[in-house]
């Protein structure tokens, strides 16, 4: 997929979006994003992301089981913050299939995933970009303030992924 010049939240999707992250809240809330890829007529083809719908998934982090993975990353990075839902999320593979599954029987297509952080900052930290699909889009809501900003990921090896505009449009789908 190529980066979209900006993303438009069609119908009531942000409105859900935003509900489902902090549904689950002080856990990481997370989903998926279905929709189309478009490119506008008369503006040398930039492509538009058209979110239709909003898959919630489950956060199925598992404190005992990936933790074991995160002790190289907790004592290089000093973290004092124990290891939890609150600071991790892992989308269930098999709701991904489901979603992707569903998406194409209507012609769309999953075109990113979007989690939250309770209590930090919308902006991709380095364990949300080496977990990253990428090149792919990620959304990040901040539970506390309920800021919300959309980032492409071209390389998760790449610590300064780029921010996109995004708009809300209230149509009919």
């Amino acid at each position: 997929m190529d980066i979209p010049n900006h993303i438009e939240f069609q119908g009531d999707s942000e409105r859900i979006l935003r509900s489902t992250l902090l549904a689950v809240t002080p856990e990481e809330g997370c989903a998926l994003l279905i929709g189309k890829s478009t490119e506008l007529q008369n503006q040398s083809k930039p492509k538009v992301f058209k979110i239709h719908l909003i898959w919630p998934c489950c956060n199925v982090w598992i404190d005992a089981i990936h933790n074991l993975n995160d002790k190289y990353l907790e004592t290089k990075t000093k973290m004092q913050k124990k290891i939890s839902r609150e600071n991790r999320f892992l989308l269930d593979p098999y709701e991904q299939l489901s979603a992707q599954k569903w998406a194409r029987s209507k012609q769309l297509i999953i075109l990113g995933a979007a989690h939250s952080h309770p209590l930090s900052s919308p902006i991709p930290s380095k364990v949300d970009l080496s977990s990253s699909f990428s090149p792919g889009l990620m959304i990040i809501l901040n539970g506390s303030t309920t800021e919300m900003k959309a980032w492409w990921i071209n390389d998760p090896n790449i610590s300064e992924p780029i921010a996109i505009p995004w708009m809300s449009l209230k149509s009919k789908q």
